[in-house]
């Protein structure tokens, strides 16, 4: 076999491992969105069992030969040298895992998400913790087989969401920044400001018709993707032109509803960029990291979504669609509300300077829940008091402390900082953005459009085909600054608060 013949034949390897991973987003959506109570167990065999076949094709011994014959192949395009590069990497990390140990994590995954729903309801840590601990014992499990001499538990799981990126490089990262937002934190807490407003009734149907607008602005293609309501806002892409995002209204704020949206409109964005020419069907259709990922989220949802500019050419359009809500309530008002610094323990409710606050809470903890030394058992407690040490107070129930995410029941270690790293690269590429296009005419004139066009080139189309830093650098030309992110926030805070 050939060079090319033998690329081929990974290529449609690699479209086949997409497939099954489409396949398995779909039944997941379907679970979070319709599944029947009773539904659940057959569900996670299904689940199960899919992850099973997926870890046969990546480890197997065709892909084994593939790649083999590959040794040594230099392709002039980047795009079969990173498809090449992405599988060797998959290959290396999942030959590792039996495949019994991937099926039981899958299957455990989605009993455990059950359990979390029904203990979320019932603020019962007891109701979580019987399908949580066998979780924490595969997570560990798996860890120790893919870690790497002078590895941490944590490097190989923060790994495969964050290529590249080490543990202590993150600690070094939340270190640097802690401090700094604590003291904003308390500061701009200070300020009174009466937002009593986005916590009146607001027509479901109204606000999923304004959220539909904002999102068509941003570039979001409805011919490519959709919406709906779940528990916990989400992302996911059953298909290169299927694109799905969830909400809810279930918060107290119209605001958290609205910038939940914007939120994962960001996100499908980032989808429908990377899922486009050479890389559509392929594993390289996807974010460059989940930090990468979450950048652009978090840079539309807040950098651009509470931007005083964007309200200067949205707010007219809120206010005629909610205009008894907003009567009496100024542009400068509703600005200063939507961004207002307040007590929330909530992390997708929390505002932008608390935020990565709430990350660096679960970094933490995960960290000390591998190492072991935090048993499943005390982790409310110990959650508790963490915040009340970042935050000054304890959350006032289990479902705004550690029962508030879904991420651990899937056994997502390692995930959670992405989030503030995230936070960390969208400061850094809007720096970049900025010195690109007079950005606060385009907001205050509503073109969202030139904005998403330029992410677009030279972020989402290019996928997976550099890790999220070297994806950040190509950019911006310079390595991770974590200043930029500070600075930022205090600009723009003492501009809105003095």
């Amino acid at each position: 076999m050939t060079k090319e013949a033998a690329f081929a034949a990974l290529e449609t390897l690699d479209r086949q491992i997409v497939l099954l991973d489409h396949i398995e987003a779909t039944l997941a959506w379907d679970q979070e969105i319709s599944l029947s109570e009773r539904g659940v167990e057959e569900r996670s065999s299904q689940l199960g069992w899919i992850a099973e076949q997926r870890h046969h094709l990546v480890s197997d011994h065709a892909m084994e030969d593939l790649l083999a014959q590959l040794e040594g192949y230099e392709p002039d395009s980047s795009f079969q040298r990173e498809l090449i590069a992405h599988r060797r990497r998959e290959y290396e990390k999942q030959v590792k895992l039996p495949s019994s140990l991937v099926r039981s994590i899958s299957e455990q995954a989605s009993k455990a998400h059950q359990s979390w729903v029904e203990a979320r309801k019932a603020g019962s840590w007891s109701r979580f913790s019987p399908d949580f601990h066998p979780m924490v014992e595969m997570v560990r499990e798996k860890a120790d087989l893919l870690r790497s001499e002078g590895q941490c538990l944590y490097d190989p799981l923060l790994d495969n969401f964050e290529r590249g990126m080490r543990t202590d490089e993150v600690d070094r990262l939340f270190s640097s920044i802690k401090e700094d937002l604590k003291a904003l934190a308390q500061r701009m807490e200070q300020h009174q400001v009466d937002d009593a407003f986005l916590k009146l009734e607001y027509p479901i149907s109204a606000q999923e018709a304004f959220s539909r607008q904002v999102l068509k602005d941003m570039g979001f293609d409805f011919s490519r993707g959709s919406m709906a309501v779940s528990v916990h806002p989400f992302t996911t892409t059953v298909g290169g032109d299927d694109i799905r995002i969830t909400t809810r209204y279930t918060d107290p704020s119209v605001a958290d509803s609205l910038f939940s949206t914007i939120h994962e409109g960001g996100h499908a964005l980032y989808e429908m960029g990377a899922n486009s020419g050479l890389l559509k069907g392929t594993s390289l259709a996807n974010g460059a990291s989940l930090g990468m990922h979450e950048s652009q989220s978090r840079l539309w949802e807040n950098i651009i979504g509470k931007s005083a500019e964007f309200w200067e050419h949205y707010y007219p359009l809120f206010a005629d669609i909610f205009p008894a809500q907003t009567s009496g309530v100024s542009l400068g008002r509703f600005v200063q509300a939507i961004n207002k610094v307040q007590r929330n323990p909530i992390r997708v409710n929390a505002d932008e300077v608390n935020y990565s606050l709430h990350i660096i809470l679960r970094f933490e903890l995960e960290r000390q829940i591998l190492d072991g030394n935090l048993a499943v058992a005390d982790i409310p407690e110990a959650w508790d008091a963490k915040h009340e040490a970042l935050f000054g107070y304890r959350p006032g129930s289990l479902q705004e402390g550690a029962l508030q995410d879904v991420h651990w029941s899937s056994g997502d270690f390692g995930y959670f900082p992405t989030y503030a790293l995230g936070n960390l690269y969208g400061a850094q590429i809007w720096e970049r953005v900025k010195k690109d296009l007079d950005v606060s005419d385009l907001l205050k004139t509503g073109q969202l459009g030139q904005i998403s066009s330029l992410l677009r080139e030279h972020i989402y189309q290019k996928g997976a085909l550099q890790s999220g830093l070297d994806t950040l650098v190509s950019y911006t030309s310079k390595g991770l600054d974590a200043t930029l992110f500070t600075s930022y926030l205090e600009n723009k805070f003492s501009r809105l608060f003095g």
